[in-house]
């Protein structure tokens, strides 16, 4: 089994807003870490039938992915279409708009809808600039196999 190294992993966002032209994914600039969580609610369904054990049902599925980068505000300000930083992010978590997000590496990519519901910017003394998100997925998370990541419909 081959372990795969944490860098090769990358959030992506399209390069324009969902309902604008076709656009290509753009890795989140500096980006230092992300974690992608999966959680499914579960219905207890025991009954007096169930022996004295717990039973379940899956019930709704949610996922979230936690992101860290590093602040530059040249990268935010450049070519929208070539880097994503924190600026552009903003825009979306400002406006309440739906963002489109691919995760993964060459050859495995989750694709979703999701929203901004937080972002942070850290400055300690003596200390690089950073800052930090979460995104809420809407709706499924898929799986897709195409590399580079091509933005599904």
């Amino acid at each position: 089994m081959a372990a795969i190294n944490g860098t090769e992993l990358t959030l992506y966002i399209p390069s324009v807003k969902v309902g604008g032209t076709t656009p290509s994914w753009i890795a989140i600039g500096l980006s230092k870490s992300a974690s992608l969580s999966l959680a499914a609610e579960m219905g207890d369904v025991s009954t007096k039938d169930s022996s004295g054990w717990n039973e379940s049902l899956s019930l709704m599925k949610s996922w979230t992915i936690d992101f860290e980068a590093l602040v530059d505000l040249d990268v935010a300000s450049a070519d929208p279409n070539t880097a994503i930083n924190i600026l552009p992010l903003w825009e979306y978590f400002k406006n309440g708009d739906k963002i489109k997000i691919a995760w993964g590496k060459s050859g495995a990519y989750w694709y979703g809808d999701a929203f901004i519901t937080s972002l942070e910017e850290s400055a300690e003394a003596e200390q690089p600039v950073s800052f930090s998100g979460s995104l809420q997925g809407t709706s499924v998370l898929a799986l897709g196999a195409t590399s580079p990541p091509t933005y599904p419909t």
